[in-house]
């Protein structure tokens, strides 16, 4: 089942966020942030749920507006299976209710960053799953936070 995450899903999402690749995240920063995620008229975090209704895979995206679209882009943030669902659809459901909510805010592009060694990217999920690789380069500034 796929529905929007809520405060009662914080534990799951920081252990599925450490999966992803970041297992160095500080618990009190990122309750701090998943409060603001979540509270965010512009974000949505879904989560997807096994037959027991633990959380095993979650999505957040951006919707905004996009001034050379002259559309809104649905931008997702993160999205990450536990190794033990993969293989068994989740990540499609989740993908399928992204697109959904892209179709829903009629947005122009719905798009995505993801490292090219992540597992997902060697196999091609996002290819398989109706993406195409964009020609671009990403820039950024990290800055350490106090």
């Amino acid at each position: 089942m796929i529905r929007l995450a809520n405060e009662f899903d914080h534990e799951a999402v920081f252990k599925l966020m450490a999966d992803l690749g970041y297992p160095g995240l500080s618990q009190a920063r990122f309750a701090e942030t998943y409060e603001r995620v979540l509270k965010h008229p512009a974000m949505r975090v879904i989560v997807a749920e096994d037959e027991t209704g633990a959380i095993v895979g979650i999505s957040s995206v951006t919707i905004r507006p996009q001034l050379r679209l002259t559309s809104d882009l649905v931008t997702i943030d993160e999205l990450v299976v536990v190794d033990s669902a993969r293989g068994r659809g989740v990540g499609r459901a989740l993908l399928a209710h992204v697109k959904a909510i892209a179709v829903d805010a009629k947005a122009g592009r719905l798009e995505l960053e993801t490292n090219r060694a992540r597992e997902s990217y060697r196999r091609e999920f996002y290819i398989k799953n109706g993406f195409a690789e964009a020609n671009s380069a990403v820039m950024r500034i990290d800055y350490e936070l106090t």
